[in-house]
């Protein structure tokens, strides 16, 4: 279920909503912007990356998800581990008219014919990516991550050019920090 504005969201029991309430539910009492907590050592891969190569990045580096990014190092997408299990899920005998046929009726979205058939990450990515950019507050990206439910946002400056990305687990740095200090 996709969240929309006005929606009610609730984090270990609490409702967010308001700013300055949500600041201190999420562990953020002071500012802290995304390139404050952001990894820039960004695993990523290109256009023409193959399927195995795509794998064996994800492994490597313990990553769930890399940006695909061009030779000049824009953002163009973003390939997941649920990009390439749609890929095995479906598998090439799902690739017939009547299946396509059946998920248009159910209202299903038939990208898994372009994923099924995918070979590289041109074909396997996501090509809409939602994004951060460094300046943006923590709490802000925070909340959108919840509302959406993706676990990263790539960290993108203004020109498209990927900076970095920021995750779940960086978004516990704020709170780990004061915790250790405290």
């Amino acid at each position: 279920m996709e969240a929309k504005a006005g929606d009610e969201i609730v984090v270990n029991g609490h409702h967010l909503g308001d700013p300055d309430r949500d600041a201190v539910v999420l562990g953020f009492t002071e500012v802290v912007h995304v390139r404050d907590v952001m990894t820039t050592d960004v695993a990523t891969v290109g256009l023409d990356a193959t399927y195995g190569e795509i794998v064996h990045r994800l492994l490597v580096r313990g990553v769930s998800g890399l940006p695909v990014t061009d030779a000049d190092g824009t953002l163009v997408g973003i390939v997941t581990e649920t990009d390439l299990v749609s890929c095995d899920a479906y598998g090439p005998d799902r690739c017939r008219p009547l299946g396509l046929i059946a998920d248009y009726l159910r209202d299903r979205d038939p990208a898994w014919v372009r994923k099924v058939s995918g070979t590289t990450a041109r074909e396997l990515m996501t090509p809409v990516v939602m994004t951060a950019s460094p300046d943006d507050e923590l709490r802000v990206t925070a909340r959108r991550m919840l509302e959406s439910g993706y676990r990263r946002l790539p960290v993108v400056a203004s020109d498209r050019r990927l900076v970095g990305i920021v995750s779940r687990r960086d978004l516990l740095a704020p709170a780990y920090a004061r915790a250790t200090v405290g």
